[in-house]
């Protein structure tokens, strides 16, 4: 029996080992043309789904409030990024993530011309710095936040991450 169970245990580290240098040895993707949101951190270009790196957004189903009131933030941040991209050509760089739990994503620098995605909804307060990891926005949503702009205008909500966290484990 111990014999099945060390083999078993042998078999699942050789096939994840494989599975993990499958994705990291994958080479990285970049596709330019018209971009379609898909949630307020994600964007389509040519069918491929990038997540934007260094920040996180609302899901669209996350609500925060606002004057006592219920509101979708998440819809709002989709809404954000939609009119960003809008009748633009976007360019999106595939970067890579370490993070073992986040690396069935693919994460990527997207831009309009030299214009940052990420960026544009960090500095909108419609996306919050994701420091676990990038730096890079850090000190635009503290900019954001001292403005009162995008989330930062609410009386209440979630940082995206804790909310994810917070709603999956509760169904």
């Amino acid at each position: 029996m111990k014999r099945v169970a060390c083999l078993a245990f042998l078999y699942s580290a050789l096939v994840g080992a494989t599975y993990a240098q499958g994705i990291l040895s994958a080479p990285l993707k970049t596709e330019v043309g018209p971009a379609v949101a898909v949630e307020g951190d994600h964007v389509a270009v040519n069918g491929v789904v990038f997540a934007l790196f260094g920040v996180d957004a609302p899901l669209r189903i996350q609500w925060c409030a606002r004057d006592g009131q219920k509101f979708g933030c998440g819809l709002e941040a989709l809404a954000a990024l939609e009119g960003l991209i809008e009748n633009q050509t976007v360019t999106c760089e595939q970067v890579r993530d370490p993070h073992l739990r986040r690396r069935v994503l693919r994460f990527g620098r997207c831009t309009i011309g030299e214009r940052d995605l990420a960026a544009e909804m960090v500095r909108q307060g419609m996306a919050m710095a994701f420091p676990d990891q990038s730096e890079e926005y850090v000190q635009l949503e503290e900019e954001a936040k001292a403005s009162k702009v995008g989330l930062w205008a609410a009386d209440e909500f979630t940082p995206p991450w804790i909310w994810e966290d917070t709603y999956l484990n509760e169904r």
